[in-house]
């Protein structure tokens, strides 16, 4: 083989090269899932090496709330009965699936994520919990669990 043969095929590789690359930067892509309705996306928002273990456990505590509290619901005497119970199973439920760690300091933003989607959904009222709210309340830690579940994907 000559030298300019060698040369030829060197800038034909490298050309091919450059071909690959090329289609491999702008072939399309399937779009990325958009937020529900309300804008809930926990998608990169879990960080660090434990971010997918997080999620799933989050996803896996916010299921646990929302299956306890509606079956907490349909029980003759309730036990949770204000939004200020409410608010003390999440918390606690929080603090007993993480221990010994801390969900809301190793993950700021999903936690605050979560916080603001729960404030603007089902809102802040510590008063009694009526069946409509409750279900809210439902509904919301079953969207907050899906949300977790997408981001670990």
């Amino acid at each position: 083989m000559s030298d300019h043969q060698k040369k030829l095929l060197i800038v034909a590789a490298l050309l091919l090269g450059a071909v690959l690359a090329a289609a491999v930067e702008f072939w399309p892509r399937p779009p990325a899932p958009a937020p529900d309705a309300s804008g809930l996306s926990l998608r990169g928002k879990f960080i660090g090496p434990d971010a997918a273990a997080d999620a799933a456990a989050f996803a896996g505590l916010c299921h646990g709330i929302a299956e306890a509290l509606a079956a907490d619901g349909v029980k003759p005497a309730p036990r949770i009965t204000t939004g200020a119970n409410l608010e003390d199973v999440r918390i606690a439920a929080s603090e007993g699936r993480f221990l010994p760690r801390s969900l809301s300091r190793d993950q700021p933003h999903a936690v605050a994520a979560a916080g603001r989607y729960l404030d603007a959904t089902v809102g802040t009222s510590g008063g009694p919990l009526a069946a409509e709210a409750r279900q809210r309340w439902v509904e919301a830690f079953r969207a907050l669990a899906a949300a977790a579940e997408e981001a670990v994907r």
